[in-house]
């Protein structure tokens, strides 16, 4: 580092400025995933609206871990995965 440089505060290396990443919500995601999707439906149903709609794979994953019964809504997805994380 020469004397110039550390007149002008500069440091030897400087830090590469992190990208930001978008956080998406897991009711966002749900939105997107389901998006179309004609209540009720069961796991399996959700599943293959995500894959017809392009869901990222972790969310095809999620919803094909949820349990057996059918899901009247979107916000009772969202719940059921929730508390399955929990």
């Amino acid at each position: 580092m020469t004397r110039e440089r550390l007149g002008l505060g500069l440091r030897e290396v400087e830090p590469s400025p992190v990208p930001s990443v978008p956080t998406v919500s897991l009711a966002h995601s749900l939105q997107q995933a389901l998006h179309g999707a004609v209540f009720p439906l069961t796991a399996e149903q959700l599943t293959w609206v995500a894959r017809e709609n392009d869901a990222p794979p972790h969310v095809v994953s999620l919803l094909g871990s949820l349990p057996r019964g059918r899901f009247p809504s979107v916000e009772t997805v969202a719940h059921a995965l929730e508390h399955a994380a929990a």
